[in-house]
């Protein structure tokens, strides 16, 4: 069983407004599971999407929006967003910090089919 040292996983440099580091994936040894690092900077906008599994976006500081369907809503730090499969989300960042998200999913290769 591995033990993952998240000081040893580098992040990514800042590119269009995200930056992001794997701390659990195919690399470390998973056959079924996922868990990012986002940090979305201020200005930062996604598009609109889906995936054909769970998603749980647990919003670790900042806060962002997420847009799923017509309805927009903050979600702040100390809260997680579960996107079922299929269901259309997008998230942004339009507060004057950058947002720190860590990103779980069942599986080391995920399908993200874009709307916009």
């Amino acid at each position: 069983m591995p033990i993952i040292e998240h000081s040893a996983v580098s992040m990514a440099e800042v590119a269009d407004y995200r930056r992001e580091r794997s701390i659990v994936s195919k690399e470390q040894g998973a056959s079924s599971l996922t868990v990012k690092e986002l940090e979305l900077h201020p200005g930062w906008e996604g598009r609109l999407h889906t995936h054909p599994t769970d998603i749980a976006l647990m919003v670790m500081a900042g806060a962002v929006q997420i847009i799923v369907g017509d309805e927009i809503r903050t979600v702040r730090a100390g809260s997680t967003l579960l996107a079922p499969p299929g269901v259309p989300h997008k998230l942004i960042n339009e507060l004057w910090i950058p947002a720190l998200l860590l990103a779980i999913y069942p599986t080391t290769e995920l399908e993200t089919d874009f709307l916009e």
